[in-house]
């Protein structure tokens, strides 16, 4: 599977980087002092409060050199998806068209960008992944399985007459359907799934949220790059700046 990181060797080290939003330059000073041998992003490159084209310009071309750097693996956001593709549908909160025009002129690979990876038994999505969604939509013996069709969710992401369901957006973040998928679940929405673990940023908050029971575990880890994780020796670990 493209992006499947469970081939990392014991003595790798692993670096889990949540919701960049334009703040690139303060990733690399991450990378820069952790010295990992492998980088995974959890997504949601672009967009912030109060941001101007000139930063969507920057992080574009910080995206597309990084897109094409070794050993790096970049998941898509909900607020990347917005600019993937022209359909109306799936824009988000903090998206303009003079964004969306100084993006596309930077001709970034989007085809390398991927919606999940596996990092041994820990399932990484930019949002998470719900066990109320999985009931609802579950077409497929396993969640790896039926992560699998969400591959198709995104080379249809210019229909407008397709329901993309793994795009599809939670109440609590103003959508129709009672909880987000994979690009939209809010952490009020999210709920453990037995024997799964997880790790996902989207859901902004002060400190990291933590949960572990006797089958399940997750970390959600988007505190404004404030927090990340280092995966080594079969061990997550969370850090702060």
């Amino acid at each position: 599977m493209p992006g499947n990181l469970s081939s990392l060797q014991l003595d790798e080290k692993l670096l889990i980087l949540p919701d960049i939003h334009n703040k690139y330059r303060k990733a690399e000073e991450i990378i820069k002092y952790e010295e990992p041998d492998r980088i995974l992003f959890l997504g949601d490159y672009f967009d912030d409060f109060g941001d101007t084209v000139k930063d969507a310009d920057d992080t574009s071309r910080w995206l597309a050199d990084s897109l094409n750097t070794k050993n790096r693996t970049h998941l898509i956001g909900n607020h990347d998806l917005s600019y993937m593709t022209d359909n109306p549908e799936l824009k988000c909160t903090g998206y303009t068209t003079d964004k969306h025009e100084v993006i596309c002129n930077n001709k970034i690979p989007w085809d390398k960008m991927l919606l999940f990876c596996q990092v041994d038994d820990w399932l990484c999505t930019h949002a998470g992944l719900s066990l109320e969604f999985y009931i609802q939509h579950k077409t497929a013996d396993t969640v790896w399985e039926f992560l699998e069709k969400s591959r198709h969710d995104l080379k249809k992401i210019d229909d407008v007459t397709y329901a993309k369901i793994f795009f599809q957006v939670g109440s609590s973040r103003g959508g129709t359907d009672s909880v987000g998928g994979i690009l939209w679940c809010d952490y009020g929405e999210f709920t453990d799934i037995p024997g799964i673990k997880q790790i996902f940023g989207h859901t902004r908050g002060n400190s990291v949220r933590y949960k572990k029971t006797v089958d399940s575990e997750h970390y959600c880890i988007d505190t404004m790059l404030n927090h990340y994780a280092i995966y080594e020796n079969s061990t997550m670990q969370v850090r702060s700046v």
